[in-house]
């Protein structure tokens, strides 16, 4: 015969697969947990990358829409410091302020660009006037078709937003010449 103390009843193991089925649970729990965290945090990485990337491009845009301007006007004499254009004498604005951006009378709105919060700006500075054979700078092809004459040189700042109001900001700047 065995004695008492081997015995042990149903009863009396109710309780164990409760705390081992409870201290899995939590295990799992734990898993799952640090699983979303990661999971959260590379999605915000891919959401403020696609909202530089946006702002970037918007930037650019703004770039284009400021060299085309440039391409098409017949006289700096636009350049007087008003709704953008400032001369060479005159301070550019400070590109790293909002009411430079926010003001017609600092910058020009651009192309809008899809996804953007708000349209892109730029600015024009006219920097110099090379003269002569110092302006002989190849405007119009690469390596064998030299422009002659003066070239007017001019200095653009242009600022794209990502898509939401505190979103990415990109500043982009630039030089373009051109012959009068």
């Amino acid at each position: 015969m065995q004695s008492p103390a081997n015995f042990r009843t149903a009863h009396d193991q109710q309780g164990v697969v409760l705390v081992i089925s409870l201290l899995m649970l939590l295990v799992l729990t734990l898993i799952g947990i640090s699983g979303m965290q990661g999971t959260i945090l590379q999605e915000r990485m891919a959401s403020n990358t696609r909202d530089r990337n946006i702002a970037f491009q918007a930037a650019e845009s703004a770039m284009r829409d400021a060299e085309v301007f440039l391409n098409t006007i017949v006289t700096t004499g636009a350049f007087d410091g008003t709704a953008g254009l400032f001369s060479n004498t005159q301070t550019e604005p400070d590109y790293l302020t909002a009411a430079t951006w926010s003001s017609g009378a600092n910058s020009v709105a651009a192309t809008t660009v899809s996804g953007s919060y708000s349209a892109p700006r730029f600015f024009i500075q006219r920097t110099a006037i090379l003269t002569g054979t110092q302006g002989a700078m190849n405007l119009t092809g690469y390596a064998n078709n030299k422009g002659t004459g003066d070239v007017t040189t001019f200095h653009i700042t242009s600022r794209g937003i990502g898509g939401s109001a505190d979103s990415s900001e990109v500043v982009l700047r630039s030089y373009h010449g051109r012959i009068f």
